[in-house]
């Protein structure tokens, strides 16, 4: 259909037809908007007109907030160089210290806006109270508690982004939009360091053609640098470019792949002698799959699905889900009486009584067609793994 004043004039009154008529040709729509705005114009037309043409420029906010942006990359780039120092390499609290500088940079990242001492003050003391816990336990500890611990803080260093991003509100922290932020960022950020994979590649190759090394040069400073830049880029992107939703058309291709990896792999298992309760691998398979719905899911939870071929498959996943996760639990609980109670089997445990509580309560949110209640969900992640960091390896010795 030919796009015209005429035609979006005569349906000023009517918005689903002007989405239409937008979807169908974008470019055609926006260029007759552009001719038709003026100051006596509609206001439906300049609606439209500040929807597509609207640009918010600050060019003094802009270049402050990407010198900012590099002096943090630069700050979560150090300990990960570090690592590859061979005189530190091998010290545990410098690989311990990067995830929490990082954190610590994104914090300070999302309070650029009304960034005081006060808040420099906040985005630090979580970070450097895990710091210094870790730094009093013993360096040379090979243990599972301390391990699972590391792990877990993780999760709660992801709180502490998700509290700055929020302005600290601890009543209600923006779940939706940190979460919406976190699947652009894993999209972004992956297809960057792919890039950028392939461009050191070529790099080093046309250095070796004409018999320079630079493999060790580029590995340790230039690869370290594109992870430790991948998130803040992928930040910026996602603020100047807030249309372009990768992560959700991505989300939406692996959600029927992944329920039907899902079903077909718990059919076969049920007629396979390899069963998680003797077959570590397998029991690992359980988890992991467990962990890549539930973030499918919660992710998707955010969004309003319009396909109802997606909007299906969200609604038998979760079961599914729940089948593979009682299968887990009780493959936990069998290996405790078979082998004993160990550390890895306590948190492991735990854990999957919490997924398997978050994945009913999302069957829960998706018989009563809300969010809010998957959303409340999750700060129980975040007792969990309180419980495992700070108490486990009291419990446990650092056994």
């Amino acid at each position: 259909m030919e796009i015209n004043n005429e035609i979006i004039i005569k349906n000023t009154g009517n918005p689903d037809i002007l989405e239409d008529l937008y979807q169908s040709n974008k470019r055609e729509f926006s260029e007759t908007i552009k001719i038709m705005h003026n100051e006596n114009s509609d206001i439906i037309i300049k609606y439209w007109y500040a929807r597509l043409f609207y640009r918010r420029v600050n060019p003094k906010r802009n270049t402050g907030k990407y010198i900012f942006t590099a002096f943090l990359i630069i700050i979560a780039w150090i300990p990960l160089r570090l690592i590859f120092t061979d005189t530190l390499k091998d010290n545990i609290n410098i690989i311990r210290a990067v995830p929490i500088i990082a954190s610590i940079a994104l914090s300070l990242f999302f309070m650029f806006e009304t960034i005081k001492v006060k808040e420099i003050i906040k985005c630090f003391i979580p970070g450097l109270i895990l710091y210094f816990y870790f730094f009093i336990l013993p360096d040379k500890a090979i243990s599972q508690s301390l391990d699972n611990a590391f792990y877990f803080m993780l999760v709660l260093l992801w709180f502490f982004v998700l509290l700055s991003q929020s302005n600290y509100d601890f009543k209600k922290p923006d779940y939706g939009i940190f979460l919406e932020k976190c699947g652009e960022i894993i999209v972004w950020s992956t297809m960057f360091i792919i890039g950028g994979m392939v461009i050191v590649g070529l790099s080093i190759a046309l250095f070796n053609a004409i018999i320079i090394d630079t493999q060790a040069f580029y590995m340790k400073n230039i690869a370290t640098l594109g992870v430790a830049a991948s998130p803040f880029i992928s930040l910026l992107v996602i603020e100047n470019y807030n249309k372009i939703k990768l992560s959700i058309i991505i989300a939406n291709i692996f959600l029927p792949i992944v329920l039907v990896s899902l079903f077909v792999f718990g059919v076969i298992s049920i007629f396979n002698n390899t069963k998680p309760y003797e077959d570590r691998e397998i029991f690992v398979i359980y988890n992991i799959m467990n962990i890549i719905v539930i973030c499918i899911l919660v992710f998707t939870g955010i969004n309003n699905i319009n396909n109802k071929f997606i909007y299906w498959c969200s609604c038998i996943l979760p079961v599914i889900t729940i089948i593979l996760n009682i299968v887990t639990l009780s493959a936990v609980i069998y290996r405790i009486n078979e082998y004993g109670i160990t550390p890895n089997k306590i948190t492991l445990l735990g854990t999957n009584i919490v997924m398997l509580g978050h994945i009913i309560s999302i069957v829960f949110r998706k018989y009563k067609k809300g969010t809010e209640n998957n959303f409340k969900y999750l700060p129980v992640y975040f007792v969990w793994s309180f419980i495992v960091v700070f108490i486990f390896p009291v419990i446990f010795k650092f056994a």
